[in-house]
């Protein structure tokens, strides 16, 4: 029986036994192999979202362990006025405020069936993907990610798991340059088009805005690395982390993802989310008409 059988068929009837393999994988560092393998599983049970237009994701991957904002959320939201946005998320791991956590909380609307998501991509250009009502099988896994205080091979998996077919691009942050490497050749493997991005100086899974970002343009199975710096996007850098970083609650996150919204955040806050957009937008530019 493969690793992925094991977490999947056992994760109700033997918690404890899929908690322990998890942590073996992480331990061990999950290979593209693995990655590739678990995605295969959970395609196989995922509730599909037939969609024949253009449609865009953007997300992180998560574990970086800094005290970090939202900033995918607010960034879908920004880009939806330009690109139509089926942000693919769920709520917070391990204690981590996630992004479905903001969502809730400010009361925007879930798409969480299939007829939602072409709905409000079609009438708003933006859709709200909730992950666990489209992977099932992951509902009996939620408690025990949770149990572990450290990321799982399901943080790498979720940006790749959009459920609407033939997702147009992506782009997705990594909390490091070795998941960067991994996620980039899996995505070519997979035949998607994504844009890993990695914050070399904050450690983040976001373009920095404090110093290098570290990127991998996975375009038609081509694979493109290099860096850029804020400067190269007529961005002045923000010199400390304390600048950038997130709340200690979900009430301080929502108050920042609210300002970023309203235009009324601190200009570090505003520049970060600027040169998000502006990398993003000149991705997905490639992909459109």
């Amino acid at each position: 029986m493969n690793m992925s059988s094991i977490i999947f068929d056992e994760a109700e009837r033997n918690p404890e036994r899929v908690r322990k393999k998890l942590i073996e994988l992480h331990e061990e560092g999950e290979t593209v192999e693995d990655i590739l393998e678990f995605i295969e599983a959970l395609e196989m049970r995922k509730i599909s979202v037939p969609y024949a237009g253009r449609a865009f994701d953007v997300c992180g991957t998560g574990g970086s362990g800094k005290k970090r904002i939202n900033l995918s959320t607010a960034l879908a939201i920004l880009l939806s006025k330009k690109f139509p946005i089926a942000k693919h998320g769920n709520r917070g791991a391990s204690g981590r405020v996630g992004s479905f956590d903001i969502i809730e909380a400010v009361g925007l609307e879930i798409s969480d069936t299939p007829e939602k998501v072409k709905k409000n991509l079609t009438e708003k250009n933006l859709a709200f993907v909730f992950a666990p009502a489209f992977h099932p099988a992951l509902k009996p896994l939620a408690p025990i990610r949770k149990s572990i205080p450290h990321p799982t091979i399901f943080n790498f998996l979720g940006p790749l798991l959009n459920p609407l077919e033939n997702i147009t691009a992506q782009i997705v942050g990594v909390p490091s340059e070795e998941v960067g490497e991994k996620l980039s050749r899996t995505a070519q493997e997979l035949g998607k088009n994504v844009l890993f991005v990695y914050d070399r100086e904050g450690g983040l899974d976001d373009v920095s805005i404090l110093g290098e970002t570290v990127f991998w343009e996975v375009k038609k199975r081509n694979i493109k690395t290099g860096t850029f710096v804020p400067e190269d996007f007529d961005i002045q850098r923000v010199e400390n982390f304390e600048d950038i970083q997130g709340g200690n609650s979900l009430e301080e996150n929502v108050k920042i993802f609210r300002a970023l919204l309203d235009g009324t955040a601190s200009e570090s806050h505003l520049k970060f989310l600027e040169i998000n957009a502006r990398v993003a937008e000149q991705f997905f530019q490639k992909f459109t008409p």
